[in-house]
This record gives C-alpha cells, sequence and structure tokens, in this order.
C-alpha cells in the first residue's frame, strides 16, 4: 500500500503557488538541543506544517504546505510523528542542497532533493531503494545517483540548472550489477566500475549523455 501511495505521489508537482513562505528556512541554534527537543513534545491542537531538522551546526526547517509530496504523504501516514521520527536530512557537498530520505524500511526509502536557494523546490529522486552515493560533477552543475533497487544497482543524472534528469546510457541489459565506484571524468562522461553479481566478475562500464536519433524523414 505504501508503494502505490508513494508512487502515485511522482506525479504530484513538487511545489506549491506559496512563494511568498521559503520551503526551507536555515538559522544557527540559539537554545540548548535538549530544549528544543523538549519542546516537539509538546502537544499541539492543530498539526504543525513545519518540520525541524537539528543538524551539526545548523537547524532547518522545512514547510510541508510548500511541498507538495512531502506534504501528501504525511498526510497518508497513520502515526505523524513517528514517520517524522523516521526521517533523516543530509546535507550535501553542493552548499544549498539537502536530501530528505523518508518512507524508509529497514532497507529503502524514498528520497528527495531539496533546494534552499529556490523556494519551493525540490525533486523525487527515487521510490523505496537506496541510496549508495550522490557524486557531484567537476564544476557542480550535475548529480550522479546511485540506487540500489530490487533489480540491483542503477544510476540517475540530475542536472540542477534545468532542475530535471539527463538521459544518460543505461546498465548493461539483462543483468543484475552491484555498483563499486561511480566517478565523472568531465562534465558529459562517468566511469562505472560495478560487479556482475552473476558471476562476480569486475568490470568497467564509461557512459555519456544519451543521444537521441533525429530522422529527417528522408529515403
Amino acid at each position: 500500500m505504501k508503494k502505490i501511495i508513494i508512487i502515485s505521489l511522482i506525479l504530484l508537482i513538487g511545489c506549491s503557488n506559496k512563494e511568498s513562505e521559503p520551503m526551507i528556512t536555515k538559522e544557527d541554534p540559539d537554545q540548548p538541543i535538549d530544549e528544543l527537543l523538549d519542546q516537539e513534545e509538546i502537544p499541539q491542537e492543530k498539526e504543525d506544517p513545519e518540520v525541524e531538522f537539528i543538524l551539526e551546526d545548523e537547524i532547518i526547517t522545512l514547510n510541508t504546505d510548500n511541498i507538495t509530496i512531502l506534504g501528501a504523504y504525511l498526510n497518508t501516514v497513520e502515526n505523524r510523528d513517528r514517520a517524522i521520527a523516521n526521517m533523516k536530512l543530509e546535507k550535501l557537498e553542493l552548499d544549498r542542497l539537502y536530501l530528505l530520505s523518508f518512507n524508509c524500511s529497514s532497507t529503502t526509502c524514498s528520497y528527495l532533493l531539496l533546494d534552499r536557494n529556490e523556494p519551493n523546490r525540490s525533486f523525487l529522486v527515487d521510490d523505496l531503494v537506496y541510496l549508495k552515493e550522490a557524486i557531484p560533477s567537476p564544476d557542480q552543475s550535475n548529480l550522479v545517483f546511485i540506487l540500489d533497487t530490487s533489480q540491483g544497482d542503477t544510476w540517475k543524472v540530475f542536472n540542477l540548472e534545468d532542475w530535471n534528469t539527463v538521459k544518460f546510457e543505461p546498465p548493461p541489459p539483462s543483468e543484475d550489477i552491484n555498483i563499486q565506484s561511480a566517478e565523472w571524468l568531465d562534465e558529459e562522461s562517468i566511469i562505472i566500475n560495478y560487479q556482475q553479481i552473476s558471476n562476480n566478475k569486475e568490470q568497467e562500464m564509461i557512459i555519456t549523455e544519451k543521444q537521441e536519433q533525429l530522422f529527417d524523414g528522408e529515403d
């Protein structure tokens, strides 16, 4: 049931029209962590749309009214507080970006990429997978996500400027692989080191952006 709900949320727009309210706010902690945790335990008459995460050197507040996928997910769970407690917010190497894991089981999560500099901008990386790595390109214009799925490992390349996925060459067809490492060679190519699950053979391949075939209609 969880999977059906989250897959349906992929079709939703990941932001609302409330552009005047920031999706993410950043502030420095100005009181002890214990006091902040005690405040979170105070019963609220009305559910607060804001979800707060205390990181090592900052407090990040997400406004779920402005993150459609996250807000819809929290509206479907039986225990909202438990669902929030199981979430994890990670600050990526790129200063403005955060990765939120939610809807987690023992081995998988759903992952939401969040941009602090652009109010209301988010992207559902994938649903019910394990994200092994998020690696920025040399000029930090792209991210390659290394994903462990039920069909073996795969990857997804995301362009930060366009805020959309980029079609790169897929993994070898009809073959489950375990990706050992991935590294950007330049802005247009990535070297993937992987192991074939069937025979434990180590392989290497270089992937580039998949070019669409053009047809001019001439014979």
